[in-house]
């Protein structure tokens, strides 16, 4: 079926769970107004308010932090390991 040149699409919604938040543009259903949000940035950009705008950009923004806060204590993770297995190799070989 087209509606307007677009294809009009269904979503499967758990039955024990209802959509949180759907989209204003297409109707798509979200568990939170968060994935509306990235949702109607990435893929509504030109319908999208300036508010919407500068919703999404903040979220990426605070979606941009949070990987980079993840990828720094995974190498933290990754070093300090590094260094106990180097550490405990040169006491077994030493001792």
């Amino acid at each position: 079926m087209a509606t307007d040149g677009a294809l009009e699409r269904e979503y499967e919604v758990p039955a024990d769970e209802a959509p949180g938040e759907t989209c204003p543009y297409c109707g798509r259903p979200f568990r939170s107004e968060r994935y509306v949000t990235f949702h109607i940035g990435v893929d509504h950009t030109a319908e999208c308010s300036d508010a919407e705008r500068e919703a999404f950009d903040e979220e990426r923004d605070d979606e941009e932090y949070d990987l980079f806060t993840f990828h720094f204590k995974a190498a933290i993770s990754v070093f300090l390991i590094y260094f106990l297995f180097t550490f405990v190799y040169a006491l077994v070989w030493a001792g």
